[in-house]
Parts: C-alpha cells; sequence; structure tokens
C-alpha cells in the first residue's frame, strides 16, 4: 500500500491507539478532582476497576465480531460508544454513575483497539507494518507525556467535565478518514453468534477478577473469594466446552492448537504479569517505601513508555532481519533480565537504579509484542485474525489481573503485622499516609521506618511472582516455531487500493 491512501490509513490507526491512551492519562491525572467533586472517595478504586473488567471481557468478543461483520462496522461501532462514554462521563451527577460511563469507555477501547491493529494486518504487508510498530507505539508514548499535564491544566483552568470530551474531536476524524479512505469488502454470510460463549466467557472472567480483586489486600484471600474463584472455574470449564461444539466460537480452539497462537497466548499471559506488576508496584515502592517524589516516581513509570516504541521501532528493522523467533525470545529476555533486576532493589536504591529497569522492560515489550502480534497474525486467514489478534490482548490481560491480586496480596499480608503493631489505620494514619508528605512527615520516626521497611519488603516479595512469570514467559517462548509463513491472499476478505503482496517468509 502507498501513496495517500496509505498516509491516510496509518493516521486513522494512530488515532485510534491514541484516543483511548490520551483518555486514560488524562483521566488518571484528574480522577481524584473528579471522584472528590462527586463525593464518592470510597469508590475510587471503583472506577478502575469497572473500566478494566469492561476491557478485559469484551476483548475477544469484539474480535470475533469483527471476523463476522467486517472491521469497518465494529470499529465504528466502537468508536460512537466511546463517545457516548464521553459524553455521559462528562454528565455524571456522582460515583455511580460515572463506573457505569467508565464501563462504557472500557467495552470502546475493546472494541477500538484491538480492531485497528487488525485492519493493519490486513491492509499493510509483513515487511510494511512491522516498519510501522514504532509509529503506533508511539501514541502511548506521546499520551502519556501529554495526557497528565492536559488533563491537570484542564482542571486549573476549567471544569473536570471537559476532560472527558476531550478525546471526541480526535475519534470523529479517525472516522472521517476511515470510512474516506479505507475500502473493506465483506462476504455476506448468515452468521450465528455464540452467546452462549459470550456468557459463559464474560460471567467465568467477571467472577475471577471479583474474586481476585477485594479490597482488603491484609487478610489475605476469603472464603468468598475462593467462592467465586470455584465458580469461575466451573464457568470457564463449561466456556471451553461450548465452543468446542459452537460452529462460530467466541474464541476458537482450533487456533490454539497452532503452535504460534497457542506459545503466544501463554507468553502473553506471563507478559501480562510483568506489564501490569511493574506499572501498578513500582511508584508505590519509590514514593512510599524510598520516600520519593510523586514527581519521581511518575518519572519511573513514565520511562516504560518511552522504551516501548523505541523497542518497537528497532524490534521491527530485527524482524525482517533475524526473524520472529529471535526478536520474541529476545524481548523476553530482556523483559525477564529486568524483572531480576527489580529483585536488586531496595529502600536505598536511587531513583535512576529504578529507572534504568524500567527502561529496559520497556524495550523488552516493544520488542516481544511486535513480534507476537504480526506473527499470530500471520498464521491466520482473514476470518480469523480480528480475533486472533484480540486474544492476545485478552490473555495479556488476564495474565495482569491475576498476577497485581496475587502481589497486592502478598503486599498487604508483609503489611498487617505492622500496622496491628502500631495501631495504624485510615487515609492519614496508616500505608496510605507514606503516599502523602504531610502525612509522612507527621508520623514518627520509628514508626515511619517500620512502615516504609515494611512496604519496600511486601513489594520485593512481590515482584518475585513478576520474576517468576517473565522467566516462564522466556521459557515458553523458546519453544515458538523458526519458520513462519503468511496466508495466503485469497484467504483474505479484505482488500486496500495498493499493490498486492505475496506470501513472505521469515526462516531462522
Amino acid at each position: 500500500m502507498t501513496g495517500r491512501s496509505f498516509y491516510f490509513l496509518v493516521a486513522a490507526l494512530w488515532l485510534g491507539n491514541f484516543m483511548p491512551a490520551l483518555d486514560q492519562t488524562m483521566v488518571l491525572a484528574a480522577l481524584p478532582t473528579v471522584v472528590g467533586a462527586l463525593n464518592g472517595i470510597e469508590l475510587y478504586a471503583w472506577v478502575f476497576a469497572a473500566y478494566l473488567l469492561a476491557l478485559t471481557i469484551a476483548i475477544p468478543i469484539f474480535g470475533k465480531l469483527s471476523d463476522l461483520f467486517g472491521r469497518k462496522p465494529v470499529y465504528f461501532f466502537g468508536m460512537g460508544l466511546f463517545a457516548l462514554g464521553a459524553v455521559t462521563s462528562s454528565l455524571a451527577q456522582n460515583v455511580e454513575q460515572l463506573i457505569i460511563c467508565r464501563v462504557l469507555t472500557g467495552l470502546a477501547t475493546a472494541c477500538v483497539q484491538p480492531v485497528a491493529q487488525t485492519i493493519m494486518g490486513d491492509a499493510f504487508p509483513m515487511a510494511q507494518r512491522a516498519k510501522l510498530q514504532w509509529v503506533f507505539a508511539s501514541a502511548w508514548f506521546i499520551a502519556s507525556l501529554i495526557g497528565p499535564l492536559l488533563g491537570s491544566t484542564i482542571i486549573a483552568f476549567a471544569t473536570w467535565r471537559l476532560v472527558f470530551l476531550v478525546t471526541i474531536p480526535i475519534g470523529m476524524i479517525a472516522v472521517v478518514i476511515m470510512a474516506t479512505q479505507y475500502q473493506e469488502t465483506v462476504e455476506r454470510h448468515s452468521h450465528r453468534l455464540d452467546f452462549p460463549g459470550v456468557f459463559l466467557l464474560g460471567a467465568g472472567v467477571l467472577a475471577l477478577l471479583f474474586a481476585l480483586s477485594p479490597t482488603d489486600r491484609t487478610a489475605g484471600i476469603s472464603a468468598q473469594s475462593m467462592s467465586l474463584i470455584g465458580i469461575s472455574a466451573v464457568l470457564l470449564v463449561a466456556f471451553v466446552w461450548n465452543e468446542l461444539r459452537a460452529s462460530e466460537p467466541v474464541l476458537p480452539p482450533r487456533l490454539f492448537l497452532i503452535p504460534v497462537v497457542g506459545i503466544a497466548a501463554l507468553g502473553c499471559i506471563g507478559s501480562g504479569v510483568v506489564q501490569s506488576g511493574a506499572t501498578s508496584f513500582i511508584t508505590i515502592f519509590v514514593q512510599g517505601g524510598q520516600g520519593a517524589s510523586a514527581a519521581e516516581a511518575g518519572l519511573v513509570l513514565g520511562v516504560l513508555t518511552m522504551g516501548w516504541p523505541v523497542g518497537a521501532g528497532l524490534g521491527g528493522r530485527f524482524l525482517m532481519r533475524i526473524g520472529f523467533r529471535r526478536t520474541i525470545i529476545a524481548g523476553m529476555g530482556i523483559t525477564a533480565l529486568a524483572s531480576l533486576g527489580f529483585l536488586l532493589l531496595d529502600r536505598n536504591s536511587s531513583t535512576f537504579t529504578s529507572i534504568g529497569w524500567m527502561t529496559l522492560m520497556g524495550l523488552g515489550f516493544g520488542f516481544s509484542s511486535v513480534g507476537i502480534t504480526i506473527s499470530v497474525q500471520n498464521s491466520v486467514g482473514w476470518a480469523d485474525r480480528g480475533v486472533a489478534t484480540a486474544s492476545m490482548q485478552f490473555f495479556r490481560s488476564i495474565g495482569g489481573s491475576v498476577g497485581v491480586a496475587i502481589m497486592g496480596t502478598i503486599m498487604g499480608m508483609r503489611l498487617q503485622p505492622v500496622l496491628a503493631q502500631y495501631q495504624l489505620s485510615g487515609a492519614e494514619g496508616g500505608a496510605n499516609a507514606l503516599l502523602k508528605p504531610v502525612s509522612r512527615d507527621a508520623l514518627p520516626p520509628d514508626v515511619l521506618a517500620a512502615l516504609q521497611s515494611a512496604l519496600t519488603e511486601g513489594i520485593h516479595n512481590a515482584f518475585f511472582v513478576m520474576a517468576f512469570a517473565a522467566i516462564a514467559a522466556f521459557i515458553v517462548v523458546l519453544w515458538f516455531p523458526s519458520t513462519l509463513r503468511e496466508p495466503m491472499p485469497s484467504a483474505r476478505a479484505s482488500e486496500v487500493p495498493g499493490p498486492s503482496h505475496a506470501d513472505a517468509t521469515v526462516a531462522e
């Protein structure tokens, strides 16, 4: 694909990635003010949880719908749903309404981002996709830079309600470009959507995430959580049974019998644990355990999104020279090395040490994500490309949710004895005081030292989970096939103006 259509389509797909990224980074900066204005601080965590739950459950469903009905209709539906979520969020009168609105936004993100990646797999040949990876990864890099600043500026000089509306013009531009520059033809057949599969998958994942996302992490996993885990197991087993018999399953089991897809899915689970674990706990470690400022903690987190697009760009170029297998193994190896580096952090480690390991981890994620995404897309035909692409994000999200829950429990169990010893509780007197300079300075020196020690030790123990997942993912991808072949052009049901491309083989 060349010429004007190429640049316009790249712009539309980039905006499709940038819009939810900007939304998340702006909302993250503005949410304390928003929740405070709505008098709902006790439901603060559920604004995040609702978004994540909707995103995780819906990813494979929308991926499958794009295979059944075409990419453009699903992409446009996602953009419309995103706009609806943005408008209703800006009109929310209480936190309960805001949570429902963020569910809509999570569903829309689960629709837009995987479908945008799938369109890229349809429209561009492998070599072009590899070179473009850094472009699309840069959406998160730019959003992480300007999102918090833009959200904070809006809060300071206008109303918080405008924060949710900024992304609507971006979505409108993307829709117009996609409608005029991307031509898609889909063979029309009668389809039978797998409603039992949708229900069983959604209910099973929902039960699992609720079980592993209790609000109190200090007492371990409760009997209620264990019951939900049991219910989830039954529902997910029933889901697999249903998928083996459904005519058009949501997650076709046959896909995961393809070595590339099956091994990539296992790698994504481990990668999700590492990604979510690092982003969730490194800021608490730096700010709460080491006593650094919020700005320093934000810088440590930000370098991950800076290293990712650099890794994606380098990985895309190396991919064409050394092959998928070596690129993925290199990425997972770098990630594993960075995860082991996290085990070297303690209370006395410098902020620059944390920055170094986070940068290395970002590079590893960039390398592995490029190889996994393109190899999976090249291993299936058009009719399965949407669900195959979305399933990688689904398994990464599942890994992240489960991993963070386990790591949070480990951290909380280490903190509980110290909190009980000093009879500390509440937002100002408990472990939360470590994240607020005024409250932290008010703590007696011995209490402060004990809390910081317990927090850093608890997170350090949690980092072992992250390191184990990274090493396991690295070992898994060692079995990645050494040769891949792109599906025949006849398997494609989508065409974009531009030169056709033949099969591409990457051998090692």
